[in-house]
């Protein structure tokens, strides 16, 4: 104990003798030490020539080597994501209406109009073929006029040279040949118009228009009747055609645009939608399975909300229906990679940005009584994201403004002379130089800027100010003191002698706080992490000497008698400003104070409180969920808020549809797929994680036994019937929707020949409803063991957008503890070094444990959860927690006395500099409360627990604490002579201390010696030059050797 007591004042000891000459020479040289910081901060900035900014989520929250990332990086190269989804939710008390409809079609023919760069949707829009070759928008005529009939029967099919193939094609399909003059609704419109689909009806059984055709081909597109026959019965109208006419048609085919709504189901046809009745939306709605438009199957009813039946189940109304866009960027386009400062989940080229930016206004600017209109873009989550930060740092602005009208009344006095405007400026500038130098440098190393680094103004701040107050603090205790009859230069030499050391071991806590951080696995945090690292340690720089020299030249304008908001006007009377006391409500509060602290009841009740508030922390903390949810990044205000809002309601709010994606695959890989989607449906009948799969495989199996004859699949378990059978497949009317879903390498697909080699494949897997981690991540591990168990290829995965906050709930919680355990060890070896008191050490760390507990604790009761912003938050706060109990402790530390007159006295020292720099970063942060984005409210709500916990246990507990099991100084350090304390004298310390002070004459206070930089008189220190020159005029100082 002995060796750490001398150590402790020996590294104290040689930091405040480090600290005085520093002080000392920047008061010599302040107009160079301004200087050369504004040089640093410039030559700093100059890492801006290499400032990336990263708004990417998968880039954000998880590794670059997780497993989503890897997948990325393989997407795309083989499925590069091109295609970005609009979509809008149409509201209001039944949509299954004639009225309803018509304003859908009014919104449709709205956005249809959009025209950007010259181009319109259709122009723009991801493309497919038609699901049916026999596709028509027009009824088929009688069985009596098919002048094709005898030759599809036959099967016969006349060679025809190259030259004449596309006459012979005009001729055998005159209506499917397009006239110019024909409206674009037409185009495809007559194609096969006269091939029998094998149904037995009669003419009258389908609604016609005036034009005779098929208002809706219920007979095409509805629902086969089961008492039709037997299952030959029910595969009429399937048979293949010739392959060479199959293949004639498919290549000639149009793509139409990927869209979605309920005016398919009249083809988009003006008349037809304004002419609809109540009885045919009810019946389309309830008969339909396949799509009139595209001729693919759908089901309409799964595009409704608020779904209500009779009692036959039959559909009879829904509150909201789904209406649906797909755009495609273009190849070869310059992406915006930085849409804003928001989260980005896709990119686009800035085209496709102009065309949904219109998209969203179209869909906000159209209203109708009693009808909600809201849109989601793809843009729309960046757009929100970045709005909020950036509307809500308005608030968080007006917050700063509140805490730096504080900071001028408490730094200087409500007096034109010692009012200290300009140096609180100068040290919130300082501030803002170390920002700078902080992002600089980390952008210098490589580093991005994230949303995260929204939080760094505010961080900044607090301990920046924190720091400000303590430097300021000390030299109001000096002057208490000394009043004016030091040197100058030696006032600020004895003020930073003992502010220096409290504010190094504070920063350093901080910096090794965050500089643990780069060590996690979250890339966001991690730059954050860093640059918060860099950015503390040049405020601490700039603190001690650009704020340090701009205070030694405040001084010497309070001296000179200038003003403080104007100081080239001078004062022709100048106020003394030697009496430097505190004001008589706080020596008040100290004496009150002092009596509680002695009081055992007192200190009782603060360790009941204490232990309290502990339990329900600990309490809060087993309860408390981790989940991260990207949708609480948005407004509650916003329409995308309000979009998913009314999704949730209407719609399954957390069903998920993943892709499962396979590498290089040929008739080898066939048993892997057979066990791949056997093992899926076992899940499926088991009702385990998966809702339903759509897979190719299933599909192409019932298409060979149908149509090739097939058996089993083992029969074209062979390279040359597999590839043969995957390309008819594919060219078939069941298969064809699934041509986007095989990539070829760069061997295209023909209608006719053997497929190429597959070089990659995906089908989709939809999810049960999934609502938290406990769901959601084993959900994903399941269905990537299966993928894993069935060998299909050497690449197989499954993969879905909302993976990437999946992967950060799963890394989250380990990081969280990971890095408050190696903050706090940080912290621990930083103080027990710097202090050298295993005693302070520990109840230091007690404090701020106790802290962290009750902030995540409480955090729970505040319907919070534990995710990427509240992880952030809470390492911040350690930071912040830490600075309350240290200064608290360092000032105990050097006092002398009896353990309750050393923790009063740190109180008196120390207190109200913490407690202003704990209650300024809480002005900061009040306007935050009523902020509307989610990464605000966290903030607000973290620190707001972290300035009243680490304040509670800073100034309230560490006291009761310290006079209870505080360390003693020696009896050597005790019986020390004193040389200008506040004390040595009834004139000196009347002098000083003014007639509200409550030390006692003749009574040496350690307190203040050690607080205000002084030295202990002895033989040795007589003999300095610096000393004699204070003992120079005689009578000047009054010395008392021992009691």
């Amino acid at each position: 104990m002995k060796l750490l007591q001398k150590a402790s004042r020996f590294i104290i000891g040689g930091l405040e003798s480090i600290f005085y000459r520093w002080g000392i020479f920047v008061s010599r040289h302040p107009y160079p030490i301004i200087v050369l910081s504004i040089v640093f901060t410039l030559l700093s900035g100059m890492g801006f020539l290499n400032f990336r900014q990263e708004h990417q989520a998968n880039l954000l929250w998880i590794p670059p080597s997780s497993d989503y990332n890897v997948n990325q990086e393989w997407l795309d190269n083989n499925y590069k994501n091109n295609r970005r989804d609009q979509m809008i939710i149409f509201q209001s008390d039944n949509v299954l209406t004639p009225q309803s409809i018509q304003r859908m079609f009014e919104l449709h023919k709205r956005i249809a109009g959009i025209t950007i760069n010259g181009k319109t949707f259709e122009d723009i829009c991801t493309k497919v073929p038609l699901g049916n070759i026999f596709h028509t928008d027009k009824r088929r005529r009688r069985r009596d006029t098919l002048a094709t009939e005898t030759l599809l029967n036959d099967q016969v099919v006349e060679e025809v040279p190259a030259e004449q193939d596309d006459a012979f094609y005009r001729e055998l399909w005159p209506d499917y040949y397009d006239d110019e003059e024909e409206e674009v609704s037409k185009d495809d419109s007559n194609l096969w118009e006269d091939y029998d689909y094998g149904y037995d009806y009669d003419d009258d059984e389908v609604a016609v228009s005036a034009n005779n055709d098929p208002r809706i081909d219920f007979e095409a597109f509805g629902k086969l009747e089961e008492e039709e026959g037997d299952e030959e019965s029910a595969k009429k109208g399937l048979k293949e055609l010739p392959p060479d006419i199959k293949c004639g048609i498919v290549t000639r085919l149009r793509e139409k645009c990927v869209k979605g709504n309920l005016l398919e189901i009249w083809r988009y046809k003006e008349d037809l939608i304004y002419s609809t009745t109540q009885q045919e939306i009810l019946d389309a709605i309830n008969l339909l399975e396949r799509n009139p438009w595209t001729s693919h199957k759908i089901d309409f009813i799964s595009q409704l909300g608020g779904v209500v039946r009779n009692a036959s189940g039959h559909v009879i109304s829904a509150n909201a229906a789904r209406m649906y866009w797909n755009l495609k960027i273009p190849d070869n386009v310059e992406l915006v990679t930085h849409q804003g400062s928001g989260v980005e989940l896709e990119l686009a080229d800035q085209y496709t940005l102009d065309w949904e930016q219109e998209f969203i206004d179209i869909a906000l600017n159209t209203s109708y009584p009693d009808v909600t209109i809201l849109p989601n873009a793809a843009k729309s989550f960046s757009d929100i994201s970045a709005d909020a930060i950036f509307f809500d740092a308005v608030k968080m602005a007006a917050g700063y403004m509140i805490m730096f009208i504080y900071t001028i009344l408490m730094l200087g006095k409500l007096n034109t002379l010692e009012l200290k405007m300009y140096l609180s400026i100068t040290g919130i500038v300082s501030v803002g130089m170390g920002l700078a130098i902080g992002i600089g440098l980390s952008s210098l190393l490589g580093y991005p800027y994230t949303p995260l680094h929204a939080a760094l103004p505010f961080l900044c701040l607090g301990i920046g100010i924190d720091d400000m107050f303590v430097i300021v603090q000390c030299w109001f205790n000096m002057k208490r003191s000394e009043g004016n009859n030091l040197p100058l230069d030696e006032s600020v030499g004895i003020a930073l002698k003992h502010a220096g050391v409290s504010v190094t071991i504070t920063t350093l806590t901080d910096v090794f706080a965050f500089g643990v951080g780069a060590v996690t696995k979250i890339p966001g945090l991690e730059s954050f992490c860093v640059c918060t690292a860099i950015a503390l340690g040049s405020i601490y720089i700039l603190q001690i000497s650009f704020f340090t020299a701009f205070l030694y030249l405040d001084e010497c304008r309070i001296r000179s008698g200038r003003d403080g908001l104007i100081p080239c006007y001078t004062h022709k009377v100048t106020r003394s400003t030697s009496s430097h006391s505190r004001p008589r409500y706080f020596n008040n509060f100290i004496s009150i104070y002092k009596k509680l602290l002695s009081s055992v009841v007192y200190r009782v009740c603060v360790m009941v409180v204490t232990l309290t508030l502990f339990g329900f922390g600990i309490w809060g903390c087993t309860l408390i969920k981790q989940k991260f949810d990207p949708v609480l990044l948005l407004p509650d205000d916003s329409y995308l808020r309000k979009f998913l809002a009314l999704n949730d309601q209407y719609y399954s709010s957390e069903v998920y549809e993943a892709n499962v994606y396979t590498g290089s695959l040929d008739f080898r890989g066939l048993q892997g797929m057979e066990t791949l989607v056997n093992d899926l449906d076992v899940m499926l009948q088991e009702n385990k994680y998966i809702e339903s799969h759509d897979s190719w495989w299933t599909e192409l199996k019932k298409y060979a036994q149908n149509f090739k004859n097939y058996s089993t699949w083992e029969e074209f378990n062979n390279e040359e019937d597999f590839q043969l059978l995957l390309s008819d497949f594919l060219f078939s009317r069941d298969g064809s929707r699934f041509r986007v879903d095989f990539k070829f390498g760069e061997e295209e697909l023909v209608c006719g020949k053997p497929a190429p080699r597959i070089t990659s494949s995906r089908f989709p897997v939809r999810y049960l409803p999934l609502d938290d981690p406990e769901q959601h991540i084993p959900a994903k591990h399941s269905l990537e063991a299966v993928i894993a168990n069935s060998r299909v290829s050497e690449v197989a995965f499954s993969h879905l957008p909302i993976y990437t906050a999946w992967e950060t709930d799963e890394i989250i919680g380990t990081e969280l503890w990971r890095n408050i355990g190696l903050a706090i060890m940080a912290v621990a070896i930083v103080t027990l070094i710097l202090i050298a008191n295993i005693q302070i050490c520990l109840l230091v760390i007690v404090c701020v444990l106790l802290t962290l507990t009750d902030i995540v604790g409480f955090l729970h009761f505040w319907n919070m959860t534990i995710d990427i912003i509240s992880c952030v938050s809470i390492v911040l706060a350690i930071g912040l927690c830490v600075d309350y109990s240290v200064h608290v402790a360092h000032a105990y530390l050097v006092s002398q006395g009896t353990r309750l007159e050393k923790s009063m006295n740190a109180l008196q020292t120390i207190g109200p500099a913490v407690f202003n720099g704990g209650f300024t970063t809480f002005l900061a942060l009040v306007l935050l409360g009523f902020s509307q984005s989610q990464i605000f409210l966290t903030f607000f709500k973290v620190f707001i627990l972290t300035v009243s916990f680490g304040l509670f246990h800073g100034l309230v507990l560490l006291p009761v604490l310290l006079t209870i099991i505080g360390p003693l100084g020696t009896e050597e350090d005790s019986s020390a002579p004193v040389l200008g304390s506040s004390a040595v004298s009834p004139q000196s310390s009347a002098a000083s201390s003014g007639q509200n002070s409550p030390t006692k004459f003749g009574h040496k206070n350690m307190a203040f010696i050690q607080e205000c930089g002084l030295e202990v008189l002895s033989a040795e220190n007589l003999d300095k030059p610096r000393l004699k020159s204070m003992f120079g005029k005689k009578g000047s100082w009054d010395v008392e050797v021992g009691s």
